[in-house]
Protein backbone atom coordinates (compact mmCIF):
# COMPACT_ATOMS: atom_id res chain seq x y z
CA UNK A 1 0.00 0.00 0.00
CA UNK A 2 2.97 2.52 0.81
CA UNK A 3 4.20 2.05 -2.39
CA UNK A 4 1.14 2.66 -4.25
CA UNK A 5 0.56 5.93 -2.51
CA UNK A 6 4.00 6.92 -3.39
CA UNK A 7 3.50 5.75 -6.87
CA UNK A 8 0.22 8.45 -7.06
CA UNK A 9 2.16 10.90 -5.38
CA UNK A 10 5.11 10.85 -8.08
CA UNK A 11 2.17 10.57 -10.35
CA UNK A 12 1.03 13.75 -9.41
CA UNK A 13 4.69 15.47 -8.84
CA UNK A 14 6.10 14.36 -11.89
CA UNK A 15 3.00 14.47 -14.89
CA UNK A 16 0.11 16.41 -13.84
CA UNK A 17 2.26 19.60 -11.89
CA UNK A 18 4.50 19.82 -15.10
CA UNK A 19 1.62 19.25 -17.29
CA UNK A 20 -0.33 21.84 -16.34
CA UNK A 21 2.61 24.58 -16.36
CA UNK A 22 2.96 23.72 -19.65
CA UNK A 23 -0.78 24.36 -20.65
CA UNK A 24 -0.14 27.84 -18.72
CA UNK A 25 2.78 28.71 -20.48
CA UNK A 26 1.24 27.82 -24.06
CA UNK A 27 -1.93 29.58 -23.00
CA UNK A 28 0.32 33.05 -22.25
CA UNK A 29 2.28 31.97 -25.71
CA UNK A 30 5.16 33.93 -23.98
CA UNK A 31 3.58 37.47 -24.42
CA UNK A 32 2.56 37.40 -21.07
CA UNK A 33 -0.79 38.18 -21.69
CA UNK A 34 -4.23 36.62 -22.32
CA UNK A 35 -4.42 34.41 -25.88
CA UNK A 36 -6.06 37.46 -28.06
CA UNK A 37 -9.78 36.13 -28.98
CA UNK A 38 -10.86 36.89 -32.76
CA UNK A 39 -8.33 38.91 -34.22
CA UNK A 40 -6.55 40.36 -35.89
CA UNK A 41 -9.23 41.13 -38.13
CA UNK A 42 -9.08 43.16 -41.41
CA UNK A 43 -12.29 44.53 -43.25
CA UNK A 44 -13.59 46.19 -46.37
CA UNK A 45 -15.27 49.23 -46.53
CA UNK A 46 -18.03 50.00 -48.82
CA UNK A 47 -19.84 53.48 -48.66
CA UNK A 48 -23.33 54.20 -48.95
CA UNK A 49 -26.41 55.15 -46.88
CA UNK A 50 -29.20 53.96 -44.78
CA UNK A 51 -31.92 54.33 -45.75
CA UNK A 52 -34.95 53.75 -42.52
CA UNK A 53 -37.39 51.06 -42.99
CA UNK A 54 -39.63 51.70 -39.59
CA UNK A 55 -38.97 53.03 -36.20
CA UNK A 56 -41.24 51.31 -33.54
CA UNK A 57 -41.69 51.04 -29.98
CA UNK A 58 -39.17 48.35 -28.55
CA UNK A 59 -41.30 45.22 -26.69
CA UNK A 60 -37.66 43.20 -26.38
CA UNK A 61 -35.43 45.60 -24.71
CA UNK A 62 -35.06 45.32 -21.00
CA UNK A 63 -36.84 47.55 -18.95
CA UNK A 64 -33.66 48.84 -17.06
CA UNK A 65 -32.71 50.44 -20.72
CA UNK A 66 -35.81 52.62 -20.26
CA UNK A 67 -38.01 53.18 -23.29
CA UNK A 68 -36.06 52.20 -26.41
CA UNK A 69 -37.08 52.11 -30.01
CA UNK A 70 -36.63 48.98 -32.85
CA UNK A 71 -35.41 50.91 -35.80
CA UNK A 72 -34.83 48.91 -39.05
CA UNK A 73 -33.34 50.09 -42.04
CA UNK A 74 -31.90 48.82 -45.40
CA UNK A 75 -28.09 49.30 -46.44
CA UNK A 76 -28.06 50.91 -49.84
CA UNK A 77 -23.98 50.47 -51.22
CA UNK A 78 -22.66 53.21 -53.94
CA UNK A 79 -20.90 50.42 -55.63
CA UNK A 80 -21.33 46.41 -55.72
CA UNK A 81 -20.45 44.22 -52.35
CA UNK A 82 -17.55 42.15 -53.37
CA UNK A 83 -18.17 39.59 -50.57
CA UNK A 84 -21.02 37.50 -51.63
CA UNK A 85 -21.84 36.81 -47.60
CA UNK A 86 -22.47 40.83 -47.38
CA UNK A 87 -24.87 41.31 -50.03
CA UNK A 88 -27.73 43.36 -48.55
CA UNK A 89 -29.98 43.56 -51.52
CA UNK A 90 -33.07 41.93 -49.42
CA UNK A 91 -31.79 42.37 -45.99
CA UNK A 92 -32.43 44.62 -43.72
CA UNK A 93 -30.81 45.28 -40.18
CA UNK A 94 -31.09 46.65 -36.52
CA UNK A 95 -29.49 50.35 -35.30
CA UNK A 96 -27.97 49.28 -32.22
CA UNK A 97 -26.37 52.80 -30.67
CA UNK A 98 -24.63 51.23 -28.21
CA UNK A 99 -23.95 47.78 -29.68
CA UNK A 100 -26.48 46.16 -27.09
CA UNK A 101 -29.79 48.12 -26.66
CA UNK A 102 -31.81 49.68 -29.60
CA UNK A 103 -31.91 53.68 -29.55
CA UNK A 104 -33.88 56.00 -26.81
CA UNK A 105 -36.32 58.57 -27.48
CA UNK A 106 -34.08 60.67 -27.24
CA UNK A 107 -31.67 59.34 -29.46
CA UNK A 108 -34.43 58.90 -32.34
CA UNK A 109 -35.66 62.85 -31.90
CA UNK A 110 -31.71 63.90 -32.09
CA UNK A 111 -31.23 62.71 -35.30
CA UNK A 112 -34.98 62.76 -36.64
CA UNK A 113 -34.97 59.18 -37.74
CA UNK A 114 -37.81 58.12 -39.00
CA UNK A 115 -39.20 55.77 -42.61
CA UNK A 116 -37.82 57.07 -45.49
CA UNK A 117 -34.93 59.06 -44.28
CA UNK A 118 -31.35 58.50 -45.04
CA UNK A 119 -28.46 58.67 -43.61
CA UNK A 120 -24.64 58.26 -45.01
CA UNK A 121 -23.34 54.99 -43.73
CA UNK A 122 -20.45 52.48 -44.05
CA UNK A 123 -20.23 49.01 -44.24
CA UNK A 124 -17.42 47.37 -43.18
CA UNK A 125 -17.22 43.56 -44.51
CA UNK A 126 -14.71 41.32 -42.50
CA UNK A 127 -12.54 40.18 -44.41
CA UNK A 128 -9.48 38.37 -42.67
CA UNK A 129 -9.78 37.13 -39.06
CA UNK A 130 -13.00 35.97 -36.93
CA UNK A 131 -14.48 38.94 -35.35
CA UNK A 132 -17.93 40.44 -36.43
CA UNK A 133 -18.51 40.10 -39.73
CA UNK A 134 -20.74 42.97 -40.71
CA UNK A 135 -20.36 46.52 -38.94
CA UNK A 136 -22.06 49.54 -39.64
CA UNK A 137 -20.33 52.92 -39.02
CA UNK A 138 -22.76 55.98 -39.59
CA UNK A 139 -20.54 59.20 -39.23
CA UNK A 140 -23.61 61.33 -39.89
CA UNK A 141 -25.33 60.05 -36.25
CA UNK A 142 -22.52 60.82 -34.07
CA UNK A 143 -22.48 63.05 -31.31
CA UNK A 144 -23.77 60.88 -28.83
CA UNK A 145 -21.67 58.42 -26.12
CA UNK A 146 -21.61 55.36 -28.40
CA UNK A 147 -21.44 55.12 -32.23
CA UNK A 148 -24.31 53.74 -34.01
CA UNK A 149 -23.76 50.09 -35.21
Amino acid sequence: MILIKKSRISSILYVVIPGLLLGCAIAESGTGKTPMVGGPCQYRSYPGQAEIISVSKSEAAPVSAGERYDVIFRFIPDGPIEELFARADDRSFSLLPDRVNPPDRAFVEKFDIRPGKRYECTLQVITKGTCTPLIFDFPSLTGSAASPR
